[in-house]
């Protein structure tokens, strides 16, 4: 709720000082009469370069199990039985829960086309608009919810080998020495936006600047793709069977035991829809012909619709001489209710030529 709030005393700042600025703009003009608008009386296309960053809270998290099929050899034992063939089986109905939370970050850079009708005939002169948008996203991958290294089993050595490649005759270590376990659910937001915004542009003179106030409402829309991770060794005796004990290469059935490696992953994407307002100030720079320049700031503020959750699983069978076990792993990732962005921009109009 803090991040949340910090989101949008940003954007109530922003949007303050756009008004505060549109104030002293109307106070400073020097010209009484009404702002006569270049192009007001035709539609005026434009094309826009914008940059700029959006941001937004998620959280994930990830429930893993093991599901014990049938084992052989396998002695009868249940949860905290007493019988020596039993003192030690290991029995993890519930591998590991973990949750997180984290703050997404996309710069984005991309182009608007719009499109402004003829100055209306009412106070103020105000002009509608339509505009779309595509911008390409530059957003890293981001850990929400991370317990411990999912990285490859190995021992607990410096720069010791991949128990895949470890060497069953020498340096057998423990279970609880394993080094690599965990388990890690990433998001990331995907390479491309789309938008749509529909508003009006209210002229202000500035000196001799013009300058357009445009609130608006907007559509967004765009892609999170989530993985997840899981990484869990089991170190299992053989004689007698089930023992916890140490571990070699998971291909050498010793009497001192294998390790049993669950390394697996999962991956899912989705698209998100959002619309909300956004605040414009845009001035004009420059008169090439029948081109006029542009140059503007901005912010918005969308709710995202529908479905937040992107839900997914991953699994591995291990198929050994203890039997036919699953282990299982539910991902999901929760986008924020609200996405915020800020941006700027160059825009090149085409007014036509004098009559």
């Amino acid at each position: 709720m803090r991040k949340r709030t910090s989101g949008f005393l940003s954007l109530g700042a922003i949007a303050a000082l756009l008004l505060l600025s549109a104030d002293a703009s109307v106070a400073a003009s020097d010209d009484p009469e009404r702002v006569v608008q270049s192009g007001e009386d035709r539609w005026v296309p434009s094309l826009a370069i914008i940059s700029g960053v959006a941001w937004s809270e998620q959280t994930a998290s990830s429930n893993s199990t093991l599901i014990q099929g049938v084992s052989n050899p396998m002695p009868a034992c249940v949860p905290n039985d007493t019988r020596a063939e039993c003192r030690n089986l290991v029995l993890p109905a519930d591998i590991a829960s973990v949750d997180g939370d984290d703050r997404a970050v996309a710069p984005f850079v991309g182009a608007t086309v719009e499109l402004m009708t003829p100055a209306l005939p009412i106070p103020l002169r105000p002009r509608l608009f339509v505009s779309a948008e595509m911008v390409g996203v530059f957003a890293t991958e981001r850990d929400v919810a991370l317990q411990g290294n999912t990285g490859c089993l190995s021992g607990p050595t410096i720069d010791a080998p991949c128990a895949a490649d470890h060497n069953p005759a020498a340096n057998p270590f423990g279970e609880d020495s394993l080094v690599g376990q965990g388990t890690r659910t990433t998001a990331q937001i995907g390479n491309y936006m789309f938008g749509v915004n529909l508003g009006a542009a209210f002229p202000v003179q500035l000196g001799k600047r013009q300058l357009r106030i445009k609130p608006s409402v907007g559509w967004i829309n765009y892609q999170v793709e989530a993985k997840g991770k899981f990484v869990k060794g089991y170190c299992y005796g053989l004689n007698p069977p089930n023992i916890r004990t140490q571990c070699v290469d998971s291909t050498a059935l010793m009497n001192t035991g294998f390790l049993r490696d669950f390394t697996y992953s999962g991956t899912a994407n989705k698209r998100f829809n959002g619309i909300g307002p956004g605040l414009d100030v845009e001035m004009d720079t420059g008169h090439f012909g029948p081109i006029g320049s542009a140059i503007f700031v901005g912010a918005r503020a969308y709710y995202i619709i529908g479905d937040r959750k992107i839900s997914f699983t991953g699994s591995q069978t291990a198929n050994d001489v203890l039997g036919m076990d699953t282990a299982t792993t539910d991902f999901e990732v929760e986008v924020d209710p609200w996405m915020f962005r800020a941006h700027l921009g160059m825009r090149f109009q085409w007014l036509g030529y004098e009559e």
